[in-house]
């Protein structure tokens, strides 16, 4: 065994003796459904507050808004057959490049500390609910399988590990951004 395939085990410990049946392919649910919650909200928190503290966002905001003021000038000089602005704008294109790639940069420099969490973290849930169903849904959601249950016309959605993780994920981390103050920009280099 790996150093690895230690830690899992050590982070799975706890989520089997919480659902001892999902080792057998049951249904653990409702323990399942929210320790998956709880994943999903401790690692938002953990991405939230690496950026927080390691992104400086007033220079990604300022870099892009700079470049698409320059890309927007560029795209009317070529529209208007500028050629003596287009030429003057076109030497500042490798520095714009430059200042763009660093704003990409500054943004991705916490995904190093947040991917190995999220990956031990996620192999962990997975080697105890893999196969289980972790939730449960009265309304068909797209993607999700469809059991016929007595009682409900249309069946019950059943919720994969990996499809309820990423529904609780994206449900949980904009409001967390928000708490937290890390926004997302937009091409246009306004905040949303």
């Amino acid at each position: 065994m790996s150093f690895i395939d230690d830690i899992i085990i050590f982070l799975a410990t706890p989520f089997r003796v919480a659902c001892p049946q999902a080792a057998t392919g049951h249904p653990c649910t409702p323990a399942s459904t929210l320790i998956i919650i709880g994943a999903a909200i401790l690692l938002a928190l953990l991405t939230n507050s690496a950026n927080r503290f390691l992104v400086d966002y007033k220079m990604v905001a300022n870099s892009r808004k700079e470049y698409m003021a320059w890309t927007k000038s560029v795209n009317k000089a070529r529209k208007e057959k500028d050629e003596k602005t287009l030429d003057k704008l076109m030497k500042k294109q490798s520095a714009m490049v430059k200042m763009s790639s660093r704003a990409s940069f500054e943004q991705m420099k916490t995904t190093l500390i947040t991917f190995a969490p999220l990956l031990l973290l996620y192999y962990s849930l997975l080697s105890v609910f893999g196969g289980a169903p972790v939730g449960y849904s009265p309304i068909a959601i797209p993607g999700a399988t469809v059991e016929p249950t007595a009682g409900f016309s249309s069946g019950i959605a059943v919720f994969s590990l990996v499809y309820w993780y990423f529904l609780c994920s994206f449900a949980i981390s904009i409001p967390i951004s928000r708490l937290f103050g890390v926004q997302t920009y937009s091409l246009t280099g306004t905040q949303q």
